[in-house]
């Protein structure tokens, strides 16, 4: 089904909840996982940290961010051998990487098609969205794999609901969600919005539902009311138009919805 999962990790408490499902498939489905902290160069640039100095009120000095880059590093040590340690406890395959550079380019130049990216999502609120847009939002725009958004909070993977509307994507999200419902004996459930009969596509061994509304409400509503544990949905990959739904639907569903949510190209 996949390669290997890589996993972003910044220490954050979602992070950490990333990493909890990455090692749970990654055990679960033989696979390598594959720790990724990136240092954001951008908070390094002299220019930044002598604003940042005025605004907060402490001393700044030139070469200051050569000082920083140490702590970080240090920091990214601490953090990957943690990530090791853990992963090997769970006895799944583990290895680390550690960069200096844009967050979303470093994850994006090391994915292939056949990987599975993890990352962990902030909470709803306003400023959340904007940390959203710069890192997590580019990489499911841009990622040439599948990624799975996950909230702070760990659910076993039991109910598997897809947004299913026929699409090559959605199609590929269902079969992914079938694998994976068998390797945690989970349950499959289809939800189409819309007045056409999809049933005859999603097979026997998966629930299907149909509702009517708007698509982005009607999957938030539905996966709130069965207390749905894992989201999947196709989610497209180049061009404004595509990009723009995008954001109205996919990111509705984010952040509005406190379940992992897997996005699938």
């Amino acid at each position: 089904m996949f390669k290997r999962i890589l996993v972003g990790l910044d220490g954050s408490p979602t992070s950490w909840t990333a990493a909890d499902y990455a090692f749970t498939i990654g055990q679960k489905l033989d696979i390598p996982v594959v720790g990724m902290h990136i240092i954001d160069e951008r908070i390094l640039e002299e220019g930044f940290l002598e604003d940042i100095a005025g605004v907060l009120g402490f001393n700044y000095y030139a070469g200051i961010s050569a000082k920083l880059k140490d702590f970080f590093e240090e920091q990214a040590s601490v953090l990957l051998d943690e990530f090791l340690a853990l992963g090997r406890e769970k006895g799944v395959k583990v290895s680390s990487y550690q960069s200096m550079g844009k967050p979303y380019q470093i994850i994006l130049s090391q994915a292939d098609p056949e990987d599975l990216i993890v990352l962990g999502r902030k909470s709803h609120k306003p400023v959340s969205g904007f940390l959203l847009g710069s890192t997590t939002d580019i990489v499911i725009r841009r990622s040439p794999c599948p990624v799975l958004v996950v909230p702070e909070e760990k659910r076993q993977i039991k109910k598997l609901c897809v947004g299913y509307d026929g699409s090559a994507s959605a199609k590929k999200a269902l079969d992914i969600a079938k694998s994976l419902a068998k390797v945690f004996e989970g349950k499959v459930y289809a939800v189409h919005v819309g007045e056409k009969d999809l049933s005859d596509e999603v097979g026997v061994d998966v629930q299907y539902v149909t509702v009517q509304g708007i698509p982005e409400e009607k999957l938030v509503e539905y996966c709130k009311r069965e207390e749905i544990d894992l989201l999947f949905m196709g989610a497209f990959s180049k061009g404004r138009v595509k990009e723009l739904f995008l954001g109205s639907v996919t990111s509705f569903v984010i952040h509005h919805l406190n379940i992992p949510i897997f996005l699938v190209k």
